[in-house]
């Protein structure tokens, strides 16, 4: 066998990911809070950047709106370094029943009133909240004796979001090296704290505590707590039995355990709140639509041009000159990749309202099936890029904060030849159908597919019943038995 060495050329072709490509890629699946943040660690890093949060002032684009769609379909895609794609980070879409020029007055004042309503929503709700610990340590503080509260404080970082003290209590006494009849001692005071039913171990214990506040608790409560499950069957005539009572005077019972609060915990937070702002704002004019980034969050990339110049004029040499080279080109790249990343978003955004603008004018009923190769057909990128775009983004309307996914539907077929309807708006239909329904006599999930199918809305009945679970909405039987329950009740 002869052995010997050979040269051979072989051509192929594969992807490299160059740092600036991975940086715009990421780039595009921020938010602007997160961007806002990236933004921040890249100055701290870079002494060449300028990074201000304030609102610019808002650019105005001369282009007629009418040929917005051709230019966004003539663009490259933005992750390609040698992109020359100009646009600003607002615009108005050609989508208006005339053409209209541009009022930088109004569209000042729109962000404006937005940016009010928002600060109003986030401080009147935080206002008017506190969390559940502090509260409980306030009171802890008042109403033990010193000894006891380190470890009363402790037993509150067990809650349950309910307010109930599920974990189990000999678990808890070897996890804080105490003896268990100690751990029940102290949750045996906590129970007497407010809100009325916290640390109960269970739905009847917190039912018990509460009643036991109001003064009510007796023999004949406590068998009609530890039958819970009757009165949701509405099988009051068994419970009579069992508490050995008239039918009027367990309807009155009832009603006072409906009074009753099963989660304590409810009307209190465990951590600051966190009311999450808008990517995107969309609204009406009395000339068309205008889709704006919002300039509260979105951070601005300048350049320290005063700065750059003064490194330029100083002959540095070797290491130092390839650094300040290397920095200002980082600066340069991270300005324009930002400015991509933000035009790109107002053109999914803007494909988006076009192919959805009967969600825009009449709300989630009127959503159309839409699929990313849609919008990516659209404005001329890969499917990946819109997946991108639209990660994580939330869009401000007159109907709501929604992320962008929720545009994205599946088509579920006509049952006439017509346009075939988005999964959203017949979940939706499906909800409003349930709602306006004759409560003792609830639509089955049979019936609901054929008024569907009568509306021009083709589903199966198997289709109706996931799509009510998903918005957890109770069988037919289910809602007929609390209709029952609840016209007995009334009339008790």
């Amino acid at each position: 066998m002869k052995i010997n060495q050979q040269l051979k050329i072989k051509q192929n072709q594969s992807i490299v990911m160059t740092p600036q490509l991975q940086q715009a890629i990421k780039l595009l699946q921020l938010t602007n809070i997160e961007l806002a943040e990236y933004v921040e660690n890249a100055k701290l890093e870079n002494p060449f950047i300028k990074e201000d949060l304030n609102i610019k002032k808002i650019e105005i684009n001369e282009q007629k709106t009418s040929d917005v769609l051709e230019n966004t379909k003539q663009n490259e895609d933005p992750l390609k370094i040698n992109s020359d794609l100009e646009m600003n980070n607002s615009f108005d879409t050609h989508i208006s029943e005339r053409s209209f020029e541009k009022d930088n007055t109004t569209i000042k004042n729109n962000f404006e009133n937005k940016n009010t309503f928002l600060s109003e929503v986030i401080e009147n709700t935080v206002s008017n909240k506190i969390s559940l610990k502090e509260y409980l340590t306030n009171q802890i503080t008042l109403s033990f004796e010193k000894k006891d509260q380190s470890v009363a404080i402790s037993l509150i970082d067990y809650l349950h979001p309910s307010g109930w003290l599920i974990h189990p209590v000999e678990d808890i006494a070897e996890e804080l090296n105490k003896p268990v009849n100690y751990i029940e001692e102290i949750i045996q005071h906590l129970q007497s704290l407010e809100p009325i039913g916290i640390f109960a171990k269970n739905l009847s214990e917190c039912l018990k505590i509460q009643l036991k506040e109001k003064g009510v608790l007796n023999e004949t409560y406590q068998v009609l707590i530890d039958n819970l499950t009757l009165i949701t069957k509405g099988k009051i005539k068994t419970l009579t039995k069992l508490c050995k009572i008239e039918n009027d005077k367990i309807i009155q019972m009832i009603n006072i355990i409906k009074t009753l609060n099963p989660k304590p915990a409810e009307n209190f937070i465990d951590e600051p709140l966190s009311i999450s702002e808008p990517d995107i704002i969309v609204s009406k004019t009395n000339k068309g639509w205008k889709i704006d980034l919002n300039r509260s969050t979105l951070p601005t990339i300048d350049l320290d041009e005063d700065y750059i110049s003064e490194i330029s004029n100083l002959n540095l040499g070797g290491d130092d000159n390839e650094f300040t080279a290397n920095k200002i080109g980082e600066a340069k790249w991270l300005q324009k990749a930002v400015d991509q990343r933000n035009k790109t978003i107002l053109k999914v955004a803007s494909v988006i309202l076009q192919k959805q603008i009967s969600f825009f004018k009449h709300g989630l009923s009127h959503m159309k099936p839409l699929i990313l190769k849609d919008v990516a057909d659209a404005i001329g990128m890969h499917e990946s890029t819109v997946s991108r775009v639209t990660n994580s983004k939330l869009i401000l309307t007159d109907w709501g904060l929604l992320s962008l996914k929720e545009f994205f539907s599946a088509a579920i077929p006509s049952s006439e030849e017509s346009d075939k309807h988005a999964a959203s708006a017949v979940r939706e239909a499906l909800k409003k159908l349930i709602s306006t329904e004759v409560s003792s006599k609830p639509l089955s999930d049979e019936k609901i597919a054929d008024v569907l199918s009568n509306q021009g809305i083709d589903v199966a009945r198997r289709t109706v019943a996931k799509y009510r679970d998903m918005l957890s909405i109770p069988s037919s039987a289910e809602r007929k038995r609390r209709s029952k329950l609840n016209k007995l009740l009334s009339t008790g």
